[in-house]
């Protein structure tokens, strides 16, 4: 095992961003710590066991501060910081120049802990969403996540895929990397429930989707074929996208529903993520 750490000053950096997110000294403290773990576990450095052994894994509850104050629960040792700082640091999520007050119903799958849906009820006041996410444990803590604003939230703890019933689901030893797709990195295998997007958006009672989020690590390979029997289309589409599943692919999808899609860097919006819009976004 090697003792040096990779990149201390990238590391440095990435546990300041995060601790300037605390909204108090103590949670502040918190996040340091538990950012220097997660930081280990992205490199899987060999001190990631020690480091855990001696900060602790057990969930803890911290105060942010994103645009207001709001209680945040993960767990040290985990992805969840790694997920805080892609949605709030890196703001992998923020697409300018839509219109926050335009947005009324978010259709997020692969809510993880809750994170994106913290940010969603931030940047978008108006807007009710629908949080799916398969993962017993992952679900456990949106539910906590999104207690301050739970009369804006339907939570299904269902996977998406292209029909109603029952999948395997593989568990990742990252906590954010869990698929109905079988990984290099699946550590374990568990039954779960699934459902379309267009069960999907009748269980959470939604007329339309203005804004769907598709994070399912790998399973869009699954999910976006079936983009032409939704319901209806989303006005915005932001996608993680995993290999084999590529832009092209997506492109073609999106074009068959009537989106249009754009890869970052664009000048027609500013977004980290591949992104379709059904209509023209002007700045």
């Amino acid at each position: 095992m090697s003792l040096l750490i990779p990149q201390p000053a990238r590391l440095l950096h990435n546990v300041r961003d995060i601790r300037a997110l605390g909204a108090d000294g103590p949670s502040r403290l918190r996040l340091a710590g538990n950012m220097f773990q997660a930081n280990l576990k992205r490199t899987h450095h060999g001190w990631s066991s020690l480091a855990n052994r001696f900060l602790g894994t057990a969930p803890v509850k911290v105060q942010l501060h994103v645009a207001s104050d709001m209680p945040f629960c993960y767990r040290p040792g985990t992805t969840d910081l790694l997920v805080l700082e892609q949605v709030f640091v890196d703001g992998e999520y923020h697409v300018e120049p839509i219109d926050p007050e335009s947005i009324e119903f978010i259709v997020d799958l692969g809510s993880n802990i809750g994170v994106t849906a913290m940010f969603w009820a931030q940047r978008y006041p108006h807007a009710r969403m629908v949080l799916v996410e398969p993962d017993p444990d992952n679900f456990e803590l949106l539910q906590r996540n999104t207690a301050a604003f739970q009369d804006r939230c339907v939570l299904l703890n269902v996977a998406v895929s292209d029909q109603r019933g029952e999948t395997s689901f593989f568990r990742s030893d990252r906590e954010y990397g869990h698929s109905i797709l079988k990984m290099d990195d699946s550590v374990s295998e568990i039954k779960v429930k699934t459902l379309p997007v267009s069960d999907i958006l009748s269980e959470a009672g939604f007329p339309r989707m203005d804004l769907l989020k598709m994070d399912i690590e790998g399973g869009e390979q699954i999910v976006m074929p079936t983009i032409g029997m939704w319901a209806q289309a989303p006005r915005y589409l932001i996608a993680e996208l995993h290999p084999p599943y590529d832009f092209a692919a997506f492109t073609k999808h999106c074009r068959s529903a009537g989106l249009r899609a754009t890869q970052p860097p664009s000048e027609a919006f500013r977004c980290n993520l591949p992104f379709a819009a059904r209509a023209p976004i002007t700045t």
